[in-house]
């Protein structure tokens, strides 16, 4: 017994050793099966091959998965075979033994591979966090409750994170210049390959075409301005087009209405100095302007109020001249209430020298008076110039 034992662990041992597919093959009719007698088919020997080939394969794959030779075999493993048998059943172990192994690494190496893309992709979003938030780390710590392909991983993903934060800076620039010089944007190839290098170097673009479509936009809507206050017909430039157009149009029609604002304006403080309406020559032959200054000058309801208290504080002896606030940075309604001011004044020299007539001071008061109204209007022509 202890012999045959011997000889199954030597043959074992031989053959893990050699490749199992060359130096095995299917048994044929001319073998010599367990001494079967003569009438045994090929067929029989086929299938008693398969038998003991799938019943070592078995047991080999699990051992190989384990790792661990032998691991199925005990004292009565190979005892009820003959020698060929046995051969067989080994030339099965070897393979399956060899097929576990494989499958073993295949798993091993799959999981360390998902360990490592799990760790890569959290330290990537985390880099990208610590680069928005200027938190970036010189130095990663591992993370304890993770392995070591995963913390492996997290490293890479952080750098990776970093680095391309980096390059989309520099993506996001060039994008910006080719934005000011060109309408048509041509990714660079260093920036395609990564969605954060190219969405940087867009974002650059756009934001370049957007200021120069805004600074278009201000120089149309501008000439816009201009052409529409001079009341000029409406003549868009055939580069305005689009949104440009629509900047042209829109400043036309602020300049219009500033025009009409500035013209009714005029007709307002004309009521200041003219007593009745006329209309200026320079807008004869424009009669919607004409229509609006006329507006402002009868939409004026001051005169009358501010004629009447400029003649009233002149008239009153030793009232100094003083313009109402809401009609200080009016020049024409300045300037009427001087001259109602002046004609009150004068009214005044009249009545106080009928009232003083026949007195024997009148020249003296005269005389005075007047030296007090020349040092009043030095002081009114003071404030009035102020």
């Amino acid at each position: 017994m202890k012999k045959k034992l011997a000889v199954i662990s030597t043959a074992c041992l031989l053959i893990l050793a050699s490749d199992p597919v060359s130096s095995y093959a299917t048994p044929d009719s001319s073998s010599d099966v367990l001494d079967q007698p003569t009438s045994v088919t090929n067929e029989d020997v086929k299938a008693i091959f398969d038998s003991l080939y799938q019943e070592g394969y078995s047991l080999g794959e699990e051992d190989g998965y384990a790792e661990k030779k032998f691991e199925q075999f005990d004292q009565t493993t190979g005892l009820d075979k003959s020698s060929e048998e046995f051969t067989w059943f080994m030339m099965g172990y070897t393979v399956g033994y060899k097929k576990g192994q494989q499958q073993k690494e295949e798993e091993l190496k799959t999981e360390q591979e998902n360990e490592m893309a799990a760790g890569e992709e959290e330290g990537y979003q985390q880099g990208i966090l610590d680069y928005k938030h200027a938190t970036i780390q010189s130095e990663i710590d591992p993370f304890p409750s993770k392995s070591s392909d995963w913390n492996k991983g997290y490293v890479q993903g952080y750098k990776k994170a970093i680095s391309l934060m980096d390059l989309s800076v520099k993506a996001k620039k060039e994008g910006y210049d080719q934005g000011l010089e060109n309408d048509s944007m041509s990714v660079p190839s260093m920036y395609d390959d990564e969605d954060v290098t190219r969405q940087a170097f867009t974002e650059g673009f756009e934001t370049a075409q957007a200021e120069v479509l805004n600074q278009q936009k201000k120089q149309f809507e501008k000439q816009g301005y201009v052409q529409g206050y001079h009341d000029l017909s409406l003549e868009v430039p055939a580069e305005a087009e689009g949104e440009l157009q629509t900047a042209f149009e829109q400043g036309y029609e602020k300049g219009q209405k500033q025009k009409q604002k500035d013209v009714k304006a005029d007709g307002y403080d004309s009521a200041f100095t003219y007593q009745t309406y006329r209309a200026p020559k320079s807008l004869q032959d424009k009669p919607e302007l004409v229509k609006w200054y006329k507006a402002g000058f009868y939409s004026n309801k001051d005169v009358k109020s501010l004629q009447k208290k400029a003649y009233k504080d002149g008239w009153k002896l030793g009232k100094e001249m003083s313009v109402p606030k809401k009609y200080k940075q009016n020049k024409a309604a300045v300037a009427m209430y001087k001259k109602y001011f002046e004609q009150g004044q004068k009214k005044q020299d009249k009545t106080v020298s009928h009232i003083l007539l026949g007195s024997g001071i009148v020249l003296t008061l005269v005389a005075l008076i007047t030296l007090w109204r020349l040092r009043r209007r030095k002081n009114e022509e003071t404030i009035l110039d102020s």
